[in-house]
């Protein structure tokens, strides 16, 4: 084998073991507290009607999959949808207050007023004006997950030192050369932190919007087990919620990943040298 192979070889043993250091710990309290639970349910600690055992939630998973397709799917096309709304009118926000002082005085203590108005409160007043349907779905998630993309991406934009633009503005550079090269860069690096905290809450929020409305989706689907009693299909619902959570979580990591190699950087020069060493042994 060549030198180029086994060092390929040597780096994506590394990565592997990398990820394996960072998932087992929450896999394994996952399977002790899955295992707890199916503990207690088969002593009768827990009565079914107040948590399923786990066996009988896999089940209903398996069993309940066809019925659940349809739920699951309308329910990622509204978080799609809906996160990239988010992500646009959160970047248009704090582009604007960037801008503009005015805009930032008149809006910022408004976005604050927002977000201190819980979701299960504010989800009927919008269904009341925009009516049933997909708008009033896309219009929770947007209202819950552009929040914290745009202050973070206002935050960094906003943290870069004027000591810089000021050397930069000496040198003749332009306004749209220093956002470009300088301040966009920034803003991205602390906006990618809004965006893994938006993508958890993203389908938390369209399954919230489903609860005011009829049609497919897992709130729907929670809603309707719940009401007949059937708590091993409403778990089962929640864990397709949590699962679809991690997996937009995952994606905006990757994004960033592949987006910002400068995060690559900074990580790699973070690691502690007994860490770097074995990766490369």
């Amino acid at each position: 084998m060549s030198v180029s192979g086994q060092t390929g070889k040597t780096g994506r043993n590394g990565k592997f073991r990398r990820v394996w250091r960072r998932i087992w710990p929450p896999l394994l309290l996952a399977a002790l507290f899955a295992a707890l639970l199916q503990l207690l349910s088969a002593f009768g600690v827990l009565r079914e009607f107040v948590l399923p055992a786990p066996t009988d939630v896999v089940k209903a998973l398996v069993s309940q999959h066809q019925l659940l397709i349809p739920h699951i799917r309308a329910t990622v096309l509204v978080s799609v949808i809906g996160f990239l709304l988010s992500i646009t009118v959160g970047m248009f926000v704090a582009l604007l207050m960037d801008s503009f002082s005015p805009v930032y005085r008149a809006v910022y203590p408004w976005l604050i007023v927002f977000q201190t108005i819980p979701t299960l409160v504010i989800t009927p007043v919008i269904v009341l004006i925009l009516g049933y349907g997909w708008w009033p779905r896309l219009a929770v998630v947007v209202l819950v997950c552009f929040f914290p993309i745009s202050i973070s991406l206002f935050q960094g934009l906003r943290s870069v030192d004027n000591d810089l633009i000021m050397l930069l503005h000496s040198m003749q550079a332009k306004r749209r050369q220093i956002f470009l090269h300088v301040k966009l860069p920034a803003g991205l690096t602390t906006m990618f932190s809004g965006l893994k905290i938006s993508a958890t809450y993203c389908v938390m929020a369209a399954t919230l919007a489903e609860w005011s409305g009829g049609g497919d989706g897992l709130g729907i689907y929670m809603l309707r087990t719940k009401r007949s009693f059937n708590y091993d299909r409403m778990f089962a619902s929640i864990i397709w919620i949590i699962a679809l959570s991690l997996i937009f979580y995952g994606a905006v990591v990757l994004a960033e990943y592949l987006l910002l190699p400068w995060r690559r950087i900074e990580s790699n020069e973070r690691k502690p040298k007994n860490e770097k060493v074995g990766e490369n042994s």
